[in-house]
C-alpha cells in the first residue's frame, strides 16, 4: 500500500497557516491559566514553580551555604510573626519595615523564606464574637514582609479569622498581589489543604500547613469554627488522617515535603507525647521537614527516619514583652537536596519591642545551650559553634557519598 504523501501548505496559504498556528499557541497559554487557576497545575518559569497561582518568587542572592556551584536550595524559617496590637504602633512610628530591620539580610540573602503569619493583614470584617484576643494589621502591613523578603507564609493558625471571613479572605488577596505565596488556607477546604508547590534549582518543595484549635468557636450565638468547609473560607485543621492523605497524595510529584504546624501547649519548654506520635506519622507518610510554632516560646529539634522536627522555633516578631521566653527564638536555616535536608543550622534569636535580632554573647550562648538541652532531652544532636548551633541529617552523607 502505497504511503500518503505528507501535504505542505501553499506559499498563498503559508501566512494563514502561521497566523493559525499564533491563534492555537494563545488559546493553549490561556486555557493553561485558568486551569493553574482552578486546579493547582504547574506553570514552569526559568526561576520557581508554582502550585496554584504561577507567581514567580524573586529569589535571593546566595546564603549561609553557598559554596559556588550548587544543586541544593537554602530555606530559612521562623515562627510566629504578628503585625497587630503594638506591633503595628512600632510600625507607624518607626516605618514600616521596623520589624525586620535587624534580620533584613538573613531573610533575603536565601533561596527561599518562611513564617507563620499570626495576624490577619487588612482593614475589613468585625471580631470574631467572644474570642478576646483579636489581631488585625493593616493593610500596609504587608510591605514588611514583602521588604523582608518573605516567600511563603502559613495562614493555618488560631487567629486567621479574629476579624471574620471578610479580613481573612483580605489577608489572602493582599498577600497574592505581593507575591508573597500562602499555604494552609482557602476559599474552601479543597483550597485550605492544597499544597504549595515551589520550584528551585531544579527541587520541587511542596508547602502544606495546618493548625490546631481549628474546630473551636467562641460564642454560642455565633458559632464559627476557623477550619474551611466545602462552602465556606478557612484553615486547614489538624487531622491526622488528612495531613497523611494530602502528603501522599503530593509525595511523588515533589523532592521534598515541607509541613507547616501550628500546635503544641503555650510557654511549654517540651512537645506532648502526642505531637511526637504525629510527627513520626507524617514523617512515615513522606515529610521531610516540620516547623512548628504556637507555643511562644523555643523547643526542641528532633530527627527521625532521616527528617528534621522542629517542634517550635518560638516567637520571632511579637509584642509579648512581659516573659523572657516569648522575647526568645529561632531562626532555621537548611540546606535542601533531592534526598531532603542536608544540613541545618541554629541562630539564636531575641527580640525586645518586637524587633527580632540574632543574640551575641552570653544572651545567645544562654538560648543555644537551652535549645541543645531541649534537643537532647528528645535524643537529638545539637552541636554548638561560633553563636549557633549545628544539626545534621543524615541525608547529607547519602548525597554527598560520605
Amino acid at each position: 500500500m502505497q504511503d500518503r504523501a505528507r501535504v505542505k501548505p501553499a506559499p498563498a496559504h503559508r501566512a494563514i497557516w502561521a497566523g493559525f498556528r499564533v491563534m492555537m499557541l494563545v488559546l493553549m497559554v490561556a486555557l493553561t491559566l485558568v486551569a493553574v487557576a482552578s486546579f493547582g497545575m504547574y506553570i514552569i518559569t526559568s526561576q520557581v514553580t508554582w502550585a496554584y497561582s504561577g507567581t514567580q518568587v524573586v529569589p535571593g542572592t546566595g546564603g549561609v551555604f553557598s559554596d559556588g556551584e550548587s544543586t541544593s536550595l537554602e530555606l530559612v524559617a521562623v515562627g510566629d510573626v504578628m503585625l497587630s496590637r503594638k506591633v503595628g504602633r512600632y510600625m507607624d512610628e518607626k516605618g514600616i519595615g521596623y520589624p525586620f530591620a535587624l534580620v533584613n539580610s538573613l531573610l533575603r540573602e536565601t533561596d527561599l523564606s518562611f513564617a507563620n503569619l499570626e495576624s490577619p493583614i487588612g482593614s475589613s470584617g468585625t471580631p470574631l464574637p467572644g474570642k478576646g484576643i483579636w489581631f488585625r494589621a493593616r493593610p500596609e502591613a504587608v510591605q514588611a514582609l514583602t521588604g523582608a523578603g518573605f516567600d511563603v507564609v502559613s495562614v493555618a493558625n488560631n487567629h486567621a479569622l479574629d476579624y471574620d471571613t471578610a479580613a481573612f479572605l483580605e489577608t489572602l488577596q493582599l498577600l497574592e498581589e505581593a507575591g508573597i505565596g500562602y499555604v494552609g488556607g482557602g476559599n474552601d477546604i479543597r483550597q485550605a489543604r492544597r499544597p504549595l508547590v515551589v520550584e528551585k534549582k531544579g527541587i520541587k518543595v511542596a508547602f502544606l500547613a495546618y493548625s490546631d484549635m481549628a474546630e473551636m468557636f467562641w460564642s454560642r450565638t455565633y458559632p464559627r469554627m476557623l477550619r474551611a468547609t466545602d462552602t465556606s473560607p478557612g484553615i486547614a485543621p489538624l487531622r491526622l488522617d488528612e495531613m497523611m492523605e494530602d502528603v501522599a497524595a503530593v509525595r511523588p510529584e515533589v523532592d521534598v515535603v515541607v509541613v507547616s504546624l501550628h500546635w503544641g501547649q503555650e510557654y511549654m519548654d517540651n512537645p506532648t507525647p502526642a505531637q511526637r506520635e504525629m510527627a513520626y506519622r507524617l514523617v512515615d507518610a513522606g515529610v521531610d521537614l516540620i516547623l512548628g510554632h504556637h507555643p511562644h516560646t523555643l523547643q526542641g529539634f528532633e530527627m527521625y527516619r532521616n527528617s528534621l522536627i522542629a517542634y517550635s522555633l518560638g516567637n520571632f516578631v511579637f509584642d509579648q514583652g512581659q516573659k523572657q521566653i516569648t522575647q526568645e527564638g529561632l531562626l532555621l536555616q537548611v540546606k535542601i537536596g533531592k534526598l531532603g535536608v542536608e544540613q541545618a543550622r541554629v541562630l539564636p534569636v531575641y527580640l525586645p519591642e518586637a524587633q527580632p535580632r540574632v543574640a551575641t554573647g552570653e544572651l545567645g550562648e544562654r538560648i543555644l545551650l537551652k535549645t541543645q538541652r531541649l534537643t537532647g532531652s528528645l535524643g537529638g544532636n545539637m552541636v554548638i559553634r561560633e553563636g549557633h548551633g549545628e544539626l545534621q541529617a543524615k541525608a547529607i552523607s547519602q548525597a554527598t557519598g560520605q
